[in-house]
């Protein structure tokens, strides 16, 4: 009975650190990147954009942690090098690094220094900050291959020249079906407030 109840103890003990440390993961933001294109040649341009890296609380005396941009691993070559602004959010531009064709990742570093507090002497030891760390995906194209198009979600089309013309008519056509429901609801409303005042009237009284 003892070897079994200890068992039980262990599996509860065992389910209730889970529980906790999924519910910690799920309360964590993931930081986020998000580059300008998907896709370019070896020496091409590309902004990066992050968001929800963690920064200190407000009134912290905290440093914030630099963001490392890796490309293809995280001890790849360093992209460029970030600090979160006071909302986790970051900005960087960087220069696609001589590659050979296919896919990469690009790797946002955050690590902070700890210490143990359990053994003060001991030297500090680096670990992640919650939530990162975070990854892009790029395509590195061959020579002579072009980029593909833009796509706009929703499959709408860029509104130039006699788009923006569409745009604007179909804006006023809905802006005068607006107009006209909201004119037929007043006209409504006032013809019932005065049915409702003639029935509230008394009828007047005759003598006979």
């Amino acid at each position: 009975m003892g070897g079994r109840r200890a068992a039980v103890a262990a599996a509860l003990t065992a389910a209730v650190v889970a529980w906790a440390a999924a519910a910690a993961f799920a309360c964590t933001n993931l930081a986020t990147m998000t580059l300008s294109s998907a896709a370019g040649h070896p020496g091409d341009t590309i902004t990066l954009v992050g968001t929800s890296f963690p920064v200190p609380r407000t009134g912290s005396t905290a440093a914030t942690t630099p963001v490392v941009l890796r490309w293809r691993s995280g001890d790849g070559p360093i992209l460029a090098t970030v600090v979160p602004d006071r909302t986790g959010s970051i900005s960087a531009t960087f220069q696609v690094p001589p590659s050979e064709p296919g896919h990469a990742v690009i790797i946002g570093l955050q690590k902070r220094q700890t210490s143990n507090p359990d053994n003060p002497d001991a030297p500090p030891f680096v670990q992640d900050e919650p939530g990162t760390p975070a990854r892009a995906s790029f395509r590195v194209l061959a020579p002579g291959e072009m980029a593909p198009p833009l796509r706009i979600p929703g499959g709408l089309a860029a509104t130039t020249g006699e788009g923006t013309t569409a745009l604007i008519v179909l804006m006023v056509l809905f802006g005068a079906v607006a107009l006209s429901l909201f004119a037929g609801g007043v006209i409504a409303f006032l013809y019932q407030m005065r049915a409702r005042q003639a029935v509230a009237q008394p009828w007047p009284s005759r003598e006979w």
